[in-house]
């Protein structure tokens, strides 16, 4: 077998085996609560002995090991011979992530270290233990009836093939993926193969590649669109019109084939929830709704410190101890549930607890406590911004520091992760009943929706999705409140930041200027420019060394005239200074 085969099967291990590992651990912890649900208990087998038979193919002998002491264990909890009680479950968990830190050596080229002293000793003695009643299995007969052989015969005929506890030795790695035969695979020999045949695995750089490309095409679609001006007859325009349309298409399939389900980063929370809670002595159980929901890879990558951020918030914050519970009425087990869905181009994603909820009285206090904010400017706040103090660097309501909490540090980084591509963040929360918070974000960070402005004779990209509104700006409405320039508009004090002043520009006085009226996090703020152009979508392109960083600054872009235009960060504008001084 020459060296790129092994390469390729070894990169399709790693791959598929990641995969069963992220549904190990949801699966794990979903039957915690349902111990004698046989189709999960066979889920959680297929899954171990799966990877077992990959790794054996790949000599990686103590995943191996590890895979058939916890396959051992999940076969005699289908055939009712032992019991799933909270040591085992704690065993089990210990085993998935002993194999994922082998996994992750794997991937980095090293030859994966044993399971701790122990582990394995502690997976095998939970099958020698008493046999307590049976536990009900999904019902077999009728594939028997049908000619199919029952999943206990599989799997004893697959231990032939391989050798007990071991992978398999000339057997092609395509056969450990049949775990469970059906009728029907057996009656059509090549579904099996179609359904294999239906889908490939393409390199992250490939993909990558091949967005830049739609992106480079995207700006010569502009380009030619411009050239041909507003004309809607003549062979030049009806060519423009179907390369249009044909630009759009592939940039959707391009889009489609980088979307990712959510699931591969919500999937590690109900483990993640349960250790914490356990850990504090309390009991969590964990909703996922909307995993289906696909974003671009990227982001799913990007997403997963700051959730993580937010489900151990939740529960070392968010719910009480079991007697808090009690006593307020409610359930035990507390309720953690994420969820997400698309909105047009964003991704919606909340995390939402039944806990004890936030006391903005509290808060706003312990911003005093700590030097955050003087008493006076403490006292002007609003209970919705006494709850955006959880986002400040150095805040914490913990007295005492913990492995969890108490540092100040967690949610300030949520809120800057998410700012920084290109989303936000909002909270709400009600005293006893719980909080959410909920997260914005693209669906990608490669092509922006754009509002073209001028500023003066400078061109720039303002993302459209939080533009609310733009107005013509009347001088003789402007106001002065706390070193900003305000007006009222749709009965609401607006916030101005003048970008010609940010820009160090001089703006003559008779000329006329727009207000863009944009969200940014929890307020909204007026944006004053010279001239309002049009919607454009731009491929954002990264700054050079010298430009990155700074503020108000996300990148750049070409424009279809050929221009490059900066693209403008608005949360960055804001933190920039009253009127962007």
């Amino acid at each position: 077998m020459s060296t790129d085969t092994d390469d390729d099967i070894r990169a399709d291990f790693l791959a598929e085996s990641g995969e069963l590992m992220a549904a190990l651990g949801q699966q794990l912890v979903e039957l915690e609560r349902r111990p004698a649900d046989g189709e999960l208990l066979n889920a959680v087998f297929r899954g171990f002995h799966t990877i077992k038979g990959g790794a054996g193919f790949l000599g990686l002998e103590a995943m191996v090991a590890l895979c058939h002491a916890a396959e051992e264990v999940f076969n005699a909890l289908r055939k009712g011979e032992c019991r799933m009680d909270p040591d085992l479950m704690d065993a089990a968990l210990e085993a998935l992530e002993s194999l994922q830190v082998m996994h992750a050596a794997a991937e980095a080229g090293r030859t994966p270290a044993s399971a701790k002293a122990g582990l394995i000793g502690r997976l095998r003695q939970a099958t020698q233990a008493p046999p307590p009643v049976a536990v009900a299995a999904p019902a077999t007969g009728a594939a028997a009836d049908n000619g199919a052989i029952t999943d206990d015969e599989f799997e004893a005929l697959l231990d032939q093939l391989h050798g007990e506890g071991r992978g398999p030795g000339s057997v092609t790695v395509e056969s450990n993926a049949a775990i469970e035969p059906s009728p029907e695979a057996d009656a059509h020999p090549l579904a099996r193969q179609t359904a294999a045949e239906s889908s490939v695995r393409v390199d992250t750089a490939a993909l990558d590649g091949m967005m830049n490309l739609v992106g480079e095409l995207v700006l010569v679609r502009n380009r030619l669109k411009r050239l041909c001006g507003r004309a809607d007859q003549g062979p030049e325009a009806r060519a423009v019109g179907e390369l249009d349309h044909i630009t759009r298409s592939l940039q959707a399939a391009v889009m489609r084939v980088r979307m990712q389900p959510i699931r591969r980063v919500f999937s590690r929370f109900p483990r993640l929830a349960r250790e914490v809670a356990r850990g504090l002595g309390k009991q969590v159980e964990v909703e996922l709704v909307g995993e289906d929901t696909g974003l671009d890879k990227s982001l799913v990558e990007a997403l997963a410190d700051p959730l993580v951020h937010m489900v151990r918030n939740s529960v070392d914050h968010g719910i009480e101890p079991p007697a808090q519970r009690l006593s307020a009425g409610k359930p035990v087990i507390g309720r953690l549930r994420l969820s997400a869905r698309q909105a047009g181009d964003q991704i919606l994603i909340t995390v939402e607890d039944d806990g004890a909820g936030m006391d903005a009285e509290r808060l706003r206090g312990k911003a005093v406590e700590k030097g955050l904010l003087a008493a006076a400017d403490a006292a002007r706040l609003s209970l919705q911004e006494c709850l955006q103090l959880i986002f400040r660097p150095g805040f914490s309501t913990k007295d005492q520091v913990s492995e969890l909490s108490g540092r100040g540090v967690g949610m300030d980084v949520v809120k800057s992760s998410i700012t920084a591509l290109g989303g936000s963040v909002q909270i709400e929360s009600r005293l006893g009943f719980g909080s959410s918070i909920h997260l914005r974000v693209p669906l990608t960070l490669a092509i922006l929706p754009a509002l073209m402005i001028g500023v003066g004779p400078r061109l720039l990209a303002l993302p459209l999705a939080p533009v609310l509104d733009v107005f013509e700006l009347d001088p003789a409405q402007l106001r002065r409140l706390d070193r900003w320039d305000v007006l009222l508009h749709r009965k609401e004090t607006l916030r101005l930041i003048h970008l010609h002043r940010w820009l160090d520009l001089l703006a003559a006085a008779d000329a006329p200027r727009h207000v863009v009226v944009a969200q940014v996090e929890n307020e909204r703020y007026g944006f004053v420019v010279s001239q309002v152009h049009a919607r454009e979508e731009v491929v954002i392109k990264p700054l050079g060394a010298m430009l990155r960083g700074l503020a108000g600054i996300a990148g750049a872009t070409v424009t279809g005239s050929g221009r490059v235009a900066l693209i403008l960060d608005l949360p960055g504008l804001v933190r920039a200074g009253p009127g962007a001084e």
